[in-house]
């Protein structure tokens, strides 16, 4: 290990250590070994042809750490990769990290015991490829990864994420595609009834849920699906854009093309006031900071709560369940258009095209060539549509050329599709823009895709942090963020009055806490590879 010029594997084992401990005693049949004790062959076969299928004339068998989702739990007898096994000579196992990939990730990495496949944040594989962590697949390229090669030519940007400070490159990140992930959802069915407008403006929104929750008393109307309050799935996110044109506690403003910090930004206040009203009359769900969202979905479906944010894809999801419980007589979910204050410009950022993770495999693992064969095949495209489609006659056809999930899998078939096949399956499927692409979307699917695009911009390109300024960004940003979500429902909740002298106050520390610091980094790391 390098000392003080990355964070130390030793600080993550201050942090993890009695895990880690855990992790090593007692029955260690699911453990990993050292990251490739599963690689049960010692040598590639000779003639394997990446991109061709079989990487190996002996049967090889990888362990990839895979999070086990509820609404699709992972099995090994999955399609997809009986089918991958027959053509590549290779069988998956899944290591399972039942309650999040994040803690189980951590330990391995800081134990130097990863499994041969597994899903990384970019700045992990930047930052401990180096190490010896994970696999540098720039020394392999040229033999025996040219699908991994040509992927790379073609999105620079990917390169530059998971390319370390020595130039190895540590990681595949995976591909998200284009387009919006979130929307407004309410109760269509009662808007009907009560002959209420999409509001335009938060003046309107207000009013909506004054009406529904005059309809309806003992409902809170607007319900978030979780506590916190950064990010795009959380409820300030759009209430905040819709004051202050900003998405984030340190966004890109569109307008600017520079990070800035919100909460000095003009808006921020009257997000809070706007919030804190709609707490004080009760259209708010009383426990917006805590709710978890089973608890969020258990109260849409219910009708305790009428509107919400959140993934536009729930809307099908919601009426699917609605219809099968069959409580509440014409229930009807649908997407309302976005809504900003006069002089804010409407938008939503598109997804970021390149996820957050990439793919790497241990550093220590026998077999790497084979491994890297491998991970070319996934990237190939052979590989890829049978992560992201599955297999065809199963689970998607070509209409007209382009893939198409089966009309007979249902709408909105994800977790069919997941738990079923291994098909799209979240940090193993390596491009999810494919599985978008073969989506068949409903009427009412093509009617938000029709709301919401005209105002989808464009996300900004991803930031690529150096070690020290990821170093500052670990050290600053979670500390910054709980302080932020905990005194934003502590204004919302009227626990502290919003005064000028309380935003100050506000301000000041979230000062100390490193949000100039984050900003300006921010700014200077776009700059170095952007401009």
């Amino acid at each position: 290990m390098k000392n003080g010029k990355r964070p130390a594997l030793a600080g993550i084992l201050a942090l993890t250590g009695l895990l880690a401990l855990g992790a090593c005693s007692g029955n260690t049949e699911n453990q990993p070994s050292s990251g490739a004790g599963s690689s049960e062959t010692s040598t590639a076969g000779s003639e394997a042809q990446t991109g061709q299928g079989r990487v190996s004339d002996e049967p090889l068998t990888f362990k990839w750490l895979a999070y086990d989702r509820r609404e699709a739990p992972i099995k090994e007898d999955w399609p997809v990769f009986e089918a991958i096994r027959d053509q590549t000579n290779v069988t998956v196992e899944f290591e399972l990290a039942p309650g999040g990939l994040a803690e189980k990730r951590q330990i391995m990495i800081a134990t130097n015991s990863v499994t041969d496949f597994i899903p990384v944040p970019h700045s992990d594989a930047r930052t401990y490829g180096p190490d010896g962590v994970f696999l540098n697949l720039a020394d392999y390229m040229d033999e025996y990864a040219p699908n991994l090669k040509q992927f790379f030519a073609e999105y620079p940007e990917a390169e530059a994420l998971v390319t370390g400070e020595d130039g190895g490159i540590y990681a595949v990140p995976t591909l998200e595609g284009v387009g919006f992930n979130y929307a407004w959802i309410v109760r269509a069915d009662l808007m009907d009834e009560y002959g209420l407008d999409n509001p335009t403006s938060p003046d309107e929104f207000y009013t909506l849920l004054k009406t529904l929750k005059q309809h309806h008393p003992d409902t809170y109307p607007l319900v978030p699906e979780r506590g916190n309050h950064n990010g795009p799935a959380t409820l300030f996110t759009p209430i905040l854009r819709a004051f202050s044109g900003l998405e984030g506690y340190i966004p890109m403003d569109p307008e600017s093309d520079e990070y800035v910090f919100a909460g000095d930004h003009p808006g921020f206040r009257e997000a809070l006031e706007f919030m804190h009203k709609l707490h004080e009359e009760e259209l708010l769900d009383p426990e917006f900071a805590i709710l978890k969202p089973a608890q969020w979905e258990e109260r849409m479906l219910s009708g305790k709560g009428l509107v919400t944010w959140f993934w536009k894809t729930r809307v099908a999801s919601f009426n699917s369940a609605a219809d099968e419980a069959a409580l509440i007589p014409g229930f009807q979910m649908s997407a309302m258009p976005q809504f900003a204050a006069e002089g804010v410009t409407d938008y939503q950022y598109s997804r970021d095209y390149i996820g957050v993770n990439g793919i790497a495999i241990s550093g220590q693992i026998k077999e790497k060539e084979a491994a890297v064969r491998f991970l070319d095949y996934l990237v190939g495209e052979e590989g890829a549509n049978y992560l992201a489609y599955g297999i065809e006659g199963t689970t998607y056809e070509f209409v007209d050329g382009e893939a198409k999930f089966l009309e007979s899998l249902g709408p909105a078939p994800y977790a069919l599709l997941r738990g079923e096949y291994g098909v799209w399956y979240p940090e193993i499927n390596l491009n999810n823009g494919k599985s978008r692409a073969a989506e068949r979307l409903s009427e009412e699917a093509q009617a938000i895709e029709d709301m919401y695009s005209p105002i989808v911009r464009q996300a900004p390109k991803p930031l690529v942090l150096t070690a020290e300024e990821t170093e500052l960004q670990i050290a600053k940003q979670s500390n910054l963020n709980t302080y932020m979500d905990q005194k934003i429902s502590e204004f919302i909740a009227g626990r502290i009055a919003i005064t000028d002298e309380s935003i100050a106050d506000f301000i000041a520390q979230c000062r100390k806490l490193g949000a100039y610091e984050l900003r300006d980094m921010y700014n200077a790391a776009y700059e170095r590879v952007y401009e």
